[in-house]
């Protein structure tokens, strides 16, 4: 039975569900950094780790604030004005 053009609508939907169900989602963290005499900011991603929910990304923050940060501090020193942590999310297809 021919159904026009719903037989291709229905195959794109399949195809777009099917896409979400092998994508999934996990949190980074990333840390914004300001400079003094500057009005530039950089964003770095931290590639060690990542997490299943923003509560165990955030709480991994809170226990490794000064470990995390120390790295920036000793690459910009004075220059470093101003910092802040996010748990980003992130999406990679399922193997």
């Amino acid at each position: 039975m021919d159904l026009g053009p719903w037989t291709d609508a229905r195959v794109i939907v399949v195809n777009v569900v099917d896409m979400v169900f092998t994508m999934k989602m996990f949190f980074v963290i990333t840390v914004m950094l300001t400079f003094n005499n500057a009005d530039i900011r950089v964003e770095r991603e931290y590639k060690q780790k990542s997490f299943q929910d923003t509560w165990s990304c955030h709480e991994f923050i809170a226990e490794n604030k000064m470990t995390l940060l120390l790295p920036h501090i000793q690459a910009y020193g004075d220059n470093l004005r101003g910092f802040e942590f996010y748990c980003e999310s992130r999406y990679a297809e399922e193997v």
